[in-house]
C-alpha cells in the first residue's frame, strides 16, 4: 500500500515535470517574432516576414549565425546575429547576385550586387554599416538600410550575404582567401509553429 503511493507521487511528479518542460518549449518556440530587437513596441508581437540568411563559414573562420532582411515602415531592417568571430574586429556585410556559397572562399556568390533605386551617392559596398564584434568574438546587431522599401523582399531572394573581414568589401576572386568570414543565402524565414 506504501509503495502503491509512493509510485503515485512519483507518476505525478513525472506528469508535472513533463508539463512544464512543454510550457517552456512552446513559449520558447514563440520567440521568432524579433519584436523588440527592431525597436517595436514591447507587447507587438506580429509575426516576422521577411527573410534569413544562416551563415557558413569561410576561408578558414569558423563563423557561424544568421543574418534577416524584413521591412519595418518604410525602410528595410537588417538583423545580425554571428559567432565566433575575432573578438573586437570590424566586419563588413554585402550583397552579391549569385545565392551560393559553395566556394571556400566565397567566390561562387559572383559580383557585388546593388537593391534597385539605390540612393545616389551610396556605394553599394558602403550601403550597410560597419559592425564589431565585442570582446568575446560575437556580433550581435539590427540596422536600418538607408533606401526606401520600394520594393518587396523579392528583390533580395536567392542573393548571397558575405561577411568581410575589416571595413573593406573586396571584389571575389578565385584561389585566394577574399577575406571573407561568413556567406549564406537569403530564403524565406522557417518558423517551428
Amino acid at each position: 500500500m506504501v509503495e502503491s503511493k509512493m509510485r503515485s507521487k512519483t507518476r505525478k511528479s513525472a506528469a508535472g515535470i513533463a508539463l512544464a518542460a512543454m510550457v517552456l518549449v512552446l513559449s520558447a518556440c514563440g520567440g521568432s517574432t524579433l519584436s523588440g530587437a527592431s525597436g517595436d513596441p514591447p507587447g507587438d508581437n506580429k509575426p516576422l516576414r521577411g527573410l534569413a540568411a544562416p551563415l557558413f563559414s569561410k576561408g578558414g573562420s569558423s563563423a557561424q549565425g544568421k543574418i534577416t532582411i524584413y521591412q519595418k515602415d518604410d525602410r528595410w531592417q537588417l538583423s545580425v546575429t554571428i559567432f565566433s568571430l575575432s573578438p573586437g574586429a570590424s566586419y563588413r556585410l554585402a550583397f552579391f547576385d549569385n545565392g551560393n556559397c559553395s566556394s571556400p572562399n566565397a567566390f561562387s556568390a559572383g559580383k557585388l550586387w546593388s537593391p534597385p533605386d539605390m540612393p545616389e551617392g551610396i556605394r553599394p559596398d558602403k550601403w550597410i554599416p560597419l559592425l564589431h564584434a565585442d570582446t568575446l568574438g560575437n556580433l550581435d546587431a539590427v540596422t536600418r538600410l538607408p533606401n526606401p522599401g520600394r520594393h518587396n523582399e523579392e528583390v533580395f531572394r536567392k542573393r548571397s550575404v558575405l561577411v568581410f573581414v575589416g571595413d573593406t568589401v573586396r571584389e571575389l576572386a578565385p584561389g585566394v582567401s577574399n577575406e571573407v568570414a561568413a556567406c549564406g543565402v537569403f530564403d524565406t524565414i522557417q518558423t517551428l509553429l
